[in-house]
């Protein structure tokens, strides 16, 4: 491995194992695709984790990105989760994008009049 590449994992590690001072509340980055979701997690304390669902799974959960915040925060199915205590959910998708590459999913049309901002 060359040095660059050695340092830039070295400083990887290095802020996934630095929690954020001052940290109470909870923060998820999720990324939902066609098969998998993938949900990333800080905990108040600071530290990171990951977790891999399956997008749809209509038998064990109704839908894979709040399972993964109730599976973090230990939220049984059917109870509220207590947003209060999560600062912020950021989510992110490959599925319309798939869809328009592959042209599937049904005909859309764009209208709009002149000078419309």
């Amino acid at each position: 491995m060359s040095k660059r590449g050695s340092e830039a994992e070295s400083q990887s590690q290095s802020l996934a194992k630095k929690p954020k001072t001052n940290k109470s509340k909870w923060e998820f980055w999720i990324d939902r695709g066609g098969t998998f979701t993938d949900v990333v997690a800080q905990l108040p304390s600071g530290q990171i984790k990951t977790m891999k669902l399956l997008s749809e799974n209509p038998e064990a959960y109704p839908d894979a990105a709040l399972e993964g915040i109730r599976r973090f925060m230990g939220v049984k199915g059917g109870e509220p989760i207590p947003g209060g205590e999560i600062e912020a959910v950021k989510m992110g998708t490959t599925v319309a994008t798939n869809a328009l590459l592959e042209r599937k999913g049904e005909k859309t049309a764009l209208v709009t009049n002149k000078g419309f901002k």
